[in-house]
């Protein structure tokens, strides 16, 4: 599993007073995909949204308008099968922005999205700002398991411990 990853990034499941929960089997049937059985074991270890004290950061295959100058960018969550920011809710909330085809895994900073295409298994990010739908999907990695094994600590946030603000906003002011 992803374990060593994830314990460097300080990962842990998102404080959540919602008692919305999802199974994976309704996942894979409402959203129509089949997610790797390592990452099924992690949404069943954290059950909610996965969340990362020391920041998390990934560098995309394919360059996006918001990359910082040396090619990386933020992640701020993973999304669970409970609470309100739960896989089926969040791909309900964007289904008509989002383009066909692809499944919201996750959250970028500045609300833009990070998504599993449900043909080929890769992963992208979907660039909210975007103008044209055809303008607004860009390559991250080739697959769900390389996405996560590629996350590092991001260091764009200094060398201090960052503070996950668990009200639900993932602003930085």
């Amino acid at each position: 599993m992803y374990s060593e990853i994830l314990k460097n990034l300080g990962a842990r499941a998102l404080k959540d007073d919602s008692v919305e929960q999802c199974s994976y089997e309704q996942v894979r049937s409402e959203l129509g995909i089949r997610l790797p059985d390592d990452y099924v074991s992690l949404l069943n270890y954290y059950n909610g949204s996965i969340v990362f004290d020391n920041g998390a950061m990934f560098k995309p295959k394919q360059k996006t308008p918001i990359d910082s100058e040396d090619g990386f960018q933020s992640l701020e969550i993973l999304y669970g099968l409970s609470g309100k920011d739960n896989l089926i809710k969040k791909n309900v909330m964007y289904k008509d922005q989002i383009p066909a085809g692809f499944v919201t895994i996750g959250e970028s900073i500045g609300g833009s999205q990070i998504c599993v295409s449900s043909a080929g298994g890769g992963i992208y990010f979907w660039f909210h700002e975007a103008e044209t739908d055809d303008g607004s999907l860009f390559v991250v990695s080739d697959s769900l398991n390389s996405f996560i094994n590629s996350l590092i600590i991001d260091d764009m946030q200094g060398q201090n411990k960052r503070e996950v603000d668990d009200s639900g906003s993932f602003l930085d002011f």
